[in-house]
């Protein structure tokens, strides 16, 4: 990953579940970082990739047909996926493509994807997720990649992700008691910490007010000032402010 030297199409194996999800964000994290050795867990584009709010993050699945999911992923989702791939990203320097549940493609929509492993976009990446290797064609696994799960780095980036989840139920609750409790609990957060966060809130608050994420029942003017502390904070630790004194802020402004 820090040289660079990228595939661009990985498999990845294991029990579904909530692990081998956490996992294809981790690489998709790290196949979008903007840092100088990915994954960093701490930069924008890592942030929005393990939050799952990345446009440059795309998750294929099952889809849905009359309220239940289809047994097969099909040879049509797989043509719009490659289709997309020709468009230059959004954001980030390359597009991920997560294909879960890879191992229910159909033939013929295995057949189309093979079409675009052999002959890629140079910025797009696929990464595909199965319990086993035996439902695919050799040729589609021949072309993959084994995936290491990046680990334990970008842990830090989802926990912190996670953290600012929680600061927004807390702010959305209106409890002034919860809400001081949250950010008393957070005083021994590092400076670098404390900055991810500040950044992971002001992601989080910037995706509800574009409509691309649910509003925890804030509304658009205490989103407004949530904001603005988030700016307020960085700029504080800019001129060297501690943590703790930061989080005594956050505690007093939160919902004034």
């Amino acid at each position: 990953m820090a040289e660079r030297r990228l595939s661009h199409a990985y498999m990845l194996t294991g029990p579904e579940g909530r692990e081998r999800e956490d996992a294809a964000r981790r690489l998709a994290a790290a196949l979008v970082c903007s840092a100088p050795e990915p994954p960093c867990g701490r930069c924008r584009d890592c942030r929005k990739a393990l939050a799952g709010v990345h446009p440059d993050v795309i998750w294929v699945g099952r889809e849905k047909r009359d309220g239940d999911l289809r047994r097969e992923i099909l040879v049509g989702q797989v043509r719009r996926m490659t289709a997309d791939a020709v468009l230059a990203p959004n954001e980030a320097e390359r597009k991920v493509y997560i294909i879960d549940q890879a191992d229910r493609m159909n033939q013929q929509a295995q057949n189309a994807l093979l079409k675009a492993l052999e002959d890629p976009p140079g910025h797009a990446c696929f990464i595909l997720c199965a319990a086993s290797t035996d439902a695919l064609l050799p040729t589609v696994r021949s072309r993959c990649v084994r995936a290491e799960d990046p680990g334990r780095r970008t842990d830090e980036g989802a926990a912190l992700s996670d953290l600012a989840g929680g600061y927004l139920e807390a702010a959305a609750s209106g409890d002034p008691a919860r809400t001081v409790l949250f950010c008393m609990n957070r005083v021994k957060l590092s400076r670098e910490e404390t900055e991810a966060f500040a950044g992971q809130v002001r992601d989080a608050v910037c995706e509800i007010l574009c409509g691309r994420a649910p509003d925890p029942g804030l509304g658009r003017d205490r989103l407004f000032h949530l904001a603005a502390l988030m700016d307020k904070t960085e700029d504080y630790l800019r001129h060297n402010v501690q943590p703790k004194q930061i989080f005594g802020l956050l505690a007093a402004e939160t919902l004034r």
